[in-house]
């Protein structure tokens, strides 16, 4: 007659093993189950509402609109790709955003922190972490997830932190532009000012008699060559006067008159980047584009009450079954001490 199978009998005591210890195994199983019950229920739920952004291209409103050489990466309706991708997480993750969100929704009340505690900062940097997510998807868009207890401030917490995003975005830039407007308009009040006593200079030279150096020296010429022929004695004393004046304030005539035309042209560069500097101080320009506003949600996301009580039931049988193993344990090593 042969013997049994092993691995059948193993198997037959590990049943009969197990059998012999099922009030344990279902009392802890229930009494996990019961728990997850009273756990889901118990639990504050969590409602989700989300908003889908796509980075602008281009941050430059003068670039844009005012720069005639402007390109591909200028057009105010072209989507970013995916640096500016990141640069609008970055914003999303600043330290503003999340200030500005915590004032307004009052989420110090809101994730149960004490307000007199030392940690109370740290917790809200964490609970806020927990609830408030940012991601890059594949599609090269930004989503902005938020879990909130209140699904009507779920969704205008979500539609909040997209419209920060251009708050946050035009203070960083108008910090830089207004000193670069104030650069720029000092600078034009400066040249302006340089123009004025230039033609304050040739207004005198022009009392002195000297309006245009190159064509009165012209005309004079011919004049006194006429003159000459004719054996006009007076003309000719006459014109050699005028051709003193010409030569002792000639020169500085021709030196302002040349000045005047570069600082002239570069005025009416400098009035340009002006203009720019003003639109980019002024620019109200949306630095993305919203796909897809926060809806309230009316089906909270957490938590899912099914997998509770199926987590706290597994998790109570496994922790039976540990401990009946470390019961037998124990039995084993008193019985090779006895």
């Amino acid at each position: 007659m042969t013997s049994p199978n092993p691995g059948q009998v193993e198997s037959f005591d590990l049943v009969l093993f197990l059998w012999a210890r099922r009030k344990l195994i279902l009392g802890l199983t229930l009494l996990g189950m019961v728990g997850g019950v009273i756990a889901a229920f118990v639990i504050r739920p969590l409602y989700k509402s989300e908003v889908i952004l796509f980075p602008a291209i281009t941050n430059s409103a003068s670039k844009a609109l005012l720069n005639e050489q402007s390109t591909g990466r200028d057009d105010i309706l072209a989507l970013g790709d995916a640096e500016d991708a990141e640069q609008l997480l970055q914003v999303l993750n600043s330290d503003l955003v999340r200030e500005r969100t915590a004032a307004h929704f009052d989420l110090m009340k809101a994730y149960r922190i004490k307000p007199d505690s030392k940690t109370r900062n740290t917790d809200l940097r964490e609970a806020y972490k927990d609830h408030i997510t940012y991601e890059y998807t594949k599609f090269g868009s930004v989503r902005v997830e938020v879990l909130h207890h209140q699904p009507d401030t779920a969704a205008l917490m979500a539609n909040f932190i997209a419209a920060q995003v251009d708050s946050v975005w035009k203070d960083m830039n108008r910090e830089r532009a207004s000193k670069g407007l104030k650069l720029v308009a000092d600078k034009v009040k400066e040249l302006e000012t340089e123009i004025v006593q230039i033609e304050d200079s040739m207004r005198i030279l022009r009392q002195l008699g000297v309006h245009d150096y190159h064509t009165q020296t012209e005309r004079y010429n011919e004049y006194m060559g006429a003159a000459i022929v004719k054996g006009d004695q007076r003309a000719i004393k006459e014109f050699e006067e005028r051709f003193k004046v010409l030569a002792q304030y000639g020169g500085a005539y021709v030196t302002l008159q040349d000045r005047q035309f570069n600082e002239v042209k570069r005025l009416s560069v400098l009035r340009m980047k002006l203009e720019q500097a003003q639109a980019d101080y002024e620019s109200d320009l949306p630095h993305k584009f919203i796909v897809n506003q926060a809806q309230v949600p009316d089906k909270k996301a957490y938590p899912v009450r099914w997998l509770v009580v199926a987590v706290s039931s597994v998790s109570a049988f496994l922790l039976a079954l540990l401990l009946i193993v470390v019961q037998e344990q124990v039995k084993k090593i008193r019985a090779s001490h006895a």
